[in-house]
């Protein structure tokens, strides 16, 4: 009895033991390992203080031998001790990452800087996913990532969001300077970063790229006005990728020139299938021009626009979207 019970006991301690990170095939190099030594080293020799996230992270995949790819920051952290991680990571070729994602964490630029330096190793890294929300970002992190994500750079990345940094139209451009030649991302997000209508084109020399590939672009909470959104959506029109914008609050009204930009986008650009136009200083008369302009255009899935716009309004562009959805239903059969 007692030799069973003992043999029982065993075998719960062993399924309640941690996990331990799985090991490399025979002979092959641990590269977590390394990175793991290095980082100490390099932390002694240039005396930076632990990152509390980084810590969080190294203990999920040593003790809990969780396989973590999003390396997630939202925390402040040391500037320098940030610098140091990031060059040990390129220092030891350490690539299993897939997404890097700062939340107010008060590295501003530098943070930036880091990561794309980074981003720039060879072989290249495999982060598909860039977050920088509310982190201080300014004209010169918006020129770091210009350059890393342009022409000559990385290849991989396919979402960056830079919501709620302030850089405005000064950041865009310097943006622009290299995503305007960039073929690999997917989703953009720039919500509330102060751009102004002059911004407009930058955006628009991003999607005016023949090879861009953005199937989602986010621009909610920004002051485009009807200048700005006029040239963005004139450069969506022949932009086969892409099936999502969100223009939500961005001060513009129902313009002839707005009016007339988005009906010969409804007609040019059947993959474009979701709008957010809420926020905006979009009349019932507006709406109506904008309802007239969607017949015949079955692609349409949902176009939103202000509560302020009456309540006749707001049924009658649901019927026209559910016309254009029978339509499509009716043609399968």
């Amino acid at each position: 009895r007692l030799c069973q019970k003992s043999a029982v006991l065993g075998s719960v301690a062993a399924t309640m033991a941690p996990k331990k990170k799985p090991a490399g095939k025979e002979g092959e190099e641990d590269k977590f390992e390394e990175f793991q030594k290095r980082y100490i080293k390099n932390q002694k020799e240039f005396d930076t203080p632990k990152i509390a996230s980084v810590q969080d992270i190294i203990s999920k995949i040593v003790d809990e031998g969780e396989d973590v790819k999003s390396w997630n920051f939202d925390r402040e952290f040391d500037p320098m001790a940030f610098q140091v991680f990031c060059h040990t990571l390129r220092q030891t070729a350490y690539n299993d990452i897939e997404a890097f994602r700062l939340w107010k964490c008060g590295d501003g630029d530098k943070a930036v800087r880091s990561i794309c330096y980074y981003l720039d190793s060879q072989p290249e890294p495999g982060v598909k996913d860039l977050h920088f929300c509310d982190n201080g970002v300014t004209e010169l992190g918006c020129e770091f990532l210009g350059r890393t994500l342009g022409p000559n750079g990385n290849k991989v990345v396919n979402l960056l969001r830079l919501d709620y940094n302030q850089f405005g139209t000064p950041g865009v451009e310097k943006l622009s300077h290299g995503l305007s030649q960039n073929a690999t991302l997917r989703q953009l997000s720039l919500q509330y970063c102060g751009i102004g209508e002059d911004g407009g084109q930058y955006i628009a020399h991003i999607l005016m790229f023949y090879r861009n590939c953005l199937e989602t672009l986010e621009l909610r909470g920004n002051y485009l006005k009807d200048r700005g959104v006029v040239e963005i959506f004139n450069a969506c029109r022949r932009k086969e990728a892409l099936n999502k914008i969100d223009v939500f609050d961005n001060k513009f009204s129902d313009s002839q020139d707005v009016i007339k930009a988005l009906r010969d986008l409804f007609a040019n650009n059947v993959n474009l299938v979701f709008y957010n136009l809420g926020g905006n200083q979009i009349s019932d008369a507006g709406a109506s021009m904008l309802v007239h302009g969607m017949i015949g255009h079955g692609h349409l899935q949902e176009v939103l626009i202000t509560e302020r716009c009456s309540g006749k309004t707001h049924e009658a562009l649901r019927d026209q979207l559910g016309a254009g959805k029978g339509k499509k239903k009716g043609k399968k059969k």
